[in-house]
């Protein structure tokens, strides 16, 4: 004869996974034209801005990728170059491989062969914070409405004339 009363089940419960889901958002370009995947290009060059998203918000970083489409080295004036937060205050800005010597705020040009890139991260100096012996960026701070980006590109040789191009970029994380 069998019991009646069914054998206590002896299987381990399965492990649950705690994940964080990040909202889907994403960069936008408002100006100087809309593009949904934040792009623009000129007949001198094409760049592409990147949001950089972490489980603790976006950081207030902008990489972004420059490519030389003229025919001529272009030259990145980081020294000409600014953003304008969310809140209207404009800042300077470091780039991520200026970061490293930010204590002596030097911003070095940087020349583009024609046909090359430069891929950096620009970063508003207002937002860069030194703990626990290395550099970090805030979060939290490009994300809460529109924002801008100057960025200043020479160009010429200095065996012809040089033009000094300002782009203003405006941008919203959604």
């Amino acid at each position: 004869m069998r019991d009646a009363t069914p054998a206590a089940d002896t299987t381990p419960a399965p492990q649950v996974t705690q994940v964080t889901v990040l909202p889907q958002k994403s960069l936008e370009m408002l100006d100087p034209i809309y593009s949904e995947k934040a792009v623009f290009e000129d007949d001198t060059i094409r760049v592409s801005f990147k949001a950089s998203q972490t489980a603790d918000g976006f950081k207030s970083e902008l990489p972004l990728w420059i490519h030389n489409v003229s025919s001529d080295v272009v030259t990145v004036l980081w020294d000409r170059c600014s953003l304008e937060l969310p809140s209207g205050d404009t800042v300077n800005i470091a780039n991520e491989t200026q970061i490293g010597t930010y204590s002596s705020m030097l911003s070095r040009p940087i020349s583009i062969a024609p046909g090359g890139d430069l891929f950096d991260t620009v970063i508003p100096v207002s937002e860069v914070t030194w703990s626990g012996g290395d550099w970090s960026t805030t979060t939290g701070v490009l994300d809460k409405g529109p924002f801008r980006f100057v960025l200043a590109i020479e160009t010429g040789s200095d065996c012809g004339p040089q033009e000094i191009h300002y782009y203003t970029f405006r941008f919203v994380i959604r």
